[in-house]
């Protein structure tokens, strides 16, 4: 029988936190996708403990008999956690960012930037969590280094976030980013790799700066993703440092890391992120004076903590 549920949706982000977490647990699970219908606009205490707010006809079944552990990250999830647990109150139930209320919840996994009290229901990790291992690496090192054996080195991959809530980068900022980065590769190449919020007048601009071996590869189009490869087969990288996951997942690689972080982009949970991991080592600004560092990182295992962490305190379930 299926001892874990895991709730997920069309969130990127959300989703990748709970597969990190659910398949370094190592027992069987399944994967419940969930679709939303308008009501999921509205604030989750809103809807309760209820289905109200999901199109059931494109969701995955929610029927009994329900798990022993149930996972589930992102907002919208909250109200179909809280259902769960309802429905079956021995459900031990697990949410990963910080949540509106703890009601539903019997652990909270909070990152440490988002100023959580301490409390016996709730853990911290350093960073937000996602499905990047030192395995999905040791993988995409193997399927992607042949591709990029034809370019010198060293490989500084380069990857580029976007525009937030917060601001807009500047086109000079753009154009700042690469060239630190092309001045670390030296007679190197660059691997770099766009995102969803990736603007277009942004490719415009850095476009014509490659002047060096590169692969570019732009998020928006049919070929493979090679995201893992370029952080596996770097020997440095360089991450604009709007997206918080995309700084923890470079932190894994434990090549040396560089955030160029923009204060008009970055809210300040953001840069109190890009400061922990300076003060511990895992990254550095990329500033005027950035060089490659050769030693090897230290890499961070966030994910593998929280594991560590469920197993002992569920040690029933295991």
């Amino acid at each position: 029988m299926t001892n874990i549920w895991g709730l997920i949706d069309d969130r990127t982000g959300h989703t990748g936190q709970v597969l990190g977490v659910i398949t370094r647990l190592g027992i069987p699970y399944a994967l419940k996708r969930l679709e939303y219908n308008r009501l999921a606009a509205l604030p989750s205490f809103l809807i309760g403990n209820s289905l109200l707010a999901l199109d059931k006809g494109r969701s995955a079944p929610l029927d009994g008999p329900f798990p022993s552990l149930l996972i589930a990250a992102g907002r919208r999830t909250l109200p179909v956690l809280r259902h769960i647990k309802k429905q079956s109150p021995s459900t031990r139930t697990i949410y990963l960012m910080r949540p509106e209320s703890m009601a539903g919840i019997d652990l909270a996994v909070v990152p440490e930037h988002d100023g959580v009290a301490p409390a016996s229901n709730v853990i911290t990790s350093l960073a937000p969590l996602h499905a990047v291992t030192p395995d999905t690496l040791a993988a995409a090192r193997k399927a992607w280094a042949p591709q990029f054996a034809h370019l010198p080195r060293p490989f500084i991959t380069l990857c580029m976030g976007g525009n937030t809530k917060r601001g807009q980068y500047a086109p000079a900022e753009w154009r700042d980013v690469v060239n630190r980065a092309i001045l670390l590769a030296g007679h190197g190449s660059l691997l770099v790799t766009t995102s969803r919020r990736t603007p277009a007048d942004a490719m415009a601009l850095i476009t014509p700066l490659l002047q060096l071996p590169h692969v570019l590869h732009r998020w928006d189009t049919d070929k493979d993703n090679p995201y893992l490869g370029m952080l596996a087969c770097a020997d440095g990288i360089v991450v604009t440092g709007d997206s918080l996951s995309m700084c923890a997942e470079a932190c894994v690689s434990g090549a040396p890391v560089f955030i160029y972080a923009s204060p008009h982009v970055a809210p300040m949970k953001h840069q109190l992120l890009h400061q922990t991991l300076y003060d511990r080592g895992l990254a550095h600004p990329l500033n005027n004076t950035a060089r490659l560092d050769w030693r090897p990182a230290h890499a961070l295992d966030d994910v593998g903590h929280v594991v560590a962490e469920i197993r002992t305190r569920f040690a029933a379930l295991f």
